[in-house]
């Protein structure tokens, strides 16, 4: 496992040994339980138009039951971002010229490509909360997501945790979980000797604090481990920033990590820039070659590879947020 995911192995281990009670009742003001249903919206679009074609799509809904001593959670997470590629100038059909050749003001057709889907993510999870006591509790739940520019078509995760509230007040909360899940993905590139379905460790950590009447901080981290190979560990931490505006509405400014320690493969074409050569100047007698140079010439694609993905995404959002 690398230091970071040691780094929060530890971390967490070291707050689930701690006694199992909150913050001392008698200096703290617990916070008032509100009963019900409770749903939160946020919502975010981008559009260009004229020389630069783009929309980008945020939606996010967090649906809420809350009862005296258990919580039900529903999240739905999406993000969309379409272009276009560059404009082009296609020659009419019909025109013949020599290999080698230019064609000398030849006919065009400008041709504005259309708006294409070049990225998306989906994210979807359920969770149901159940207290022991006051500080400690016992969760159940399950997520799948996709995210295709990561190289992954699907993945379902199922988790049992148990969890500590170490402090619930009106302007502070904050809980920790960890308990076992269980993995079922499937890549793009699926790369040998990876295993699709695992059981793991999962680690959990949820921090909300009002600053003033009208802002917000909150974070979130759930990290996923697994027991097979230690060096296959998912990091997913949210940090953001709310401000009220009104009785239902909400503005909200927030910045996503998605870290993945062994990321899914992809192929990749292999390009070399090449000069010919033609030692006795007697074209195609045979003895030409390419030799590959670091600038100028020509691309040649000689074939494909598969690299791993990036270990890192990011995803930084400014949404309205609507409440009821």
């Amino acid at each position: 496992m690398g230091r970071c995911g040691v780094g929060f192995l530890a971390l967490f281990l070291l707050g689930a040994s701690l006694p199992l009670r909150a913050a001392d009742e008698s200096t703290t003001k617990p916070a008032v339980k509100t009963i019900g249903w409770f749903n939160s919206t946020e919502l975010s679009v981008v559009y260009t138009g004229g020389n630069s074609e783009a929309r980008t799509y945020g939606f996010n809904d967090t649906l809420r039951r809350i009862w005296v001593d258990q919580r039900f959670k529903f999240r739905a997470d999406y993000v969309r971002s379409d272009d276009a590629d560059d404009w082009y100038l296609l020659v009419e059909p019909g025109l013949t010229f020599e290999p080698g050749e230019r064609p000398t003001d030849p006919a065009v057709s400008l041709v504005k490509p259309p708006i294409e889907p070049d990225t998306e993510k989906i994210f979807v999870e359920a969770t149901y909360d159940r207290d022991f006591t006051k500080a400690f509790f016992w969760s159940t739940g399950a997520s799948w997501d996709r995210n295709e520019d990561a190289g992954i078509l699907s993945r379902y995760i199922g988790f049992g945790t148990l969890g500590n509230r170490w402090w619930q007040l009106d302007d502070f909360a904050w809980s920790t979980t960890y308990g076992l899940s269980y993995t079922d993905r499937e890549e793009e590139d699926p790369e040998p000797g990876r295993e699709t379905t695992f059981a793991g460790f999962r680690l959990g950590n949820e921090l909300t604090m009002k600053m003033g009447k009208v802002t917000t901080f909150e974070s979130d981290f759930t990290g996923n481990i697994s027991f097979q190979d230690h060096g296959d560990y998912t990091l997913d931490i949210t940090n953001s920033i709310s401000v009220v505006m009104g009785k239902h509405l909400s503005l909200k400014v927030s910045l996503q990590w998605l870290f993945n320690n062994e990321p899914a493969l992809t192929d990749v074409d292999v390009i070399a820039r090449v000069v010919l050569f033609d030692p006795n100047g007697v074209p195609g007698d045979g003895d030409e070659f390419f030799q590959t140079v670091s600038s100028g010439g020509s691309e040649l694609t000689i074939g494909e590879d598969p690299v791993h993905k990036d270990q890192l995404d990011t995803i930084f959002r400014t949404t309205l947020v609507i409440n009821f």
